[in-house]
């Protein structure tokens, strides 16, 4: 009787999980006696100072949430590197990539809040702001990039009573 064939993975890769969960990192294939599992190592992320390529919300120092167009310099707080063993029957999908590639996607799949550092000049005189102002909500205002959850000053509209 044959032997089953044994393969591996060894390399950087994206890995979308059921539930829509998404592991980014080195990835290496692991036997633990006959359970075989993929350990996908996410590398440290230091923090880091950059521009944003597409509008994406940010904080001032935690001091409220504004929607912040693409030019915008924001930092981001470091990340530990983490190691992550999953089963082969949670996994929809392995993409293998370059280390550049994986490193870049760890930056849009691992979320951590982004704080504002300055608004390109543009956005900052649309808005009749100076570039080094702090940031709060935007008071309800959609063109200023109003969320429905962030806070607003309250309306002195009378209330009725249903």
């Amino acid at each position: 009787m044959a032997e089953p064939k044994v393969s591996s993975f060894e390399g950087w890769a994206l890995v979308e999980l059921f539930g829509h969960g998404k592991e980014v990192g080195f990835v290496t294939t692991e036997a633990y006696g006959s359970a075989v599992l993929f350990r996908c190592d996410t590398p440290e992320l230091p923090e880091r100072e950059y521009v944003l390529e597409s509008p994406e919300y940010a904080s001032e120092n935690g001091a409220g949430t504004r929607w912040c167009p693409a030019g915008t310099k924001v930092k981001r707080q470091a990340s530990p590197a983490k190691s992550r063993l999953i089963g082969p029957g949670a996994i929809y999908s392995i993409t293998p990539c370059s280390e550049d590639a994986a490193r870049r996607a760890i930056e849009s799949v691992i979320r951590r809040p982004l704080i504002v550092l300055e608004l390109p000049k543009e956005a900052a005189k649309q808005l009749g702001e100076p570039q080094d102002r702090t940031f709060t909500c935007c008071g309800g205002n959609p063109e200023d990039g109003h969320r429905d959850d962030c806070p607003q000053e309250e309306d002195d509209e009378e209330e009725i009573p249903y």
